[in-house]
């Protein structure tokens, strides 16, 4: 993996995904509650690995059920199938 893929969350940026229009008391307050921490040493850049990770373990969602949201269905497979006859 070079260091071109590696991309970090600037905390404004990440305020706003979460609907903050600023990095405010109540942005931090959400951040703690869920478990969501700067990278060490990079005060106010985070890891969106990170992120999704205590996003899925908040809402209850294993590994297993997010990866099968993202595979296509049985029946979209098929389809795919007998498109490229």
């Amino acid at each position: 993996m070079s260091l071109s893929h590696i991309q970090l969350i600037p905390t404004p940026e990440l305020a706003l995904l979460f609907g903050y229009n600023e990095p405010s008391a109540s942005f931090y307050d959400f951040c703690r509650r869920t478990g969501i921490a700067p990278v060490p040493g990079r005060r106010g850049w985070y890891d969106p690995k990170l992120i999704r990770a205590r996003l899925d373990a908040v809402q209850g969602i294993s590994a297993a059920e997010r990866e099968a949201a993202t595979q296509p269905s049985l029946v979209a497979q098929r389809r795919a199938r007998h498109a490229q006859r």
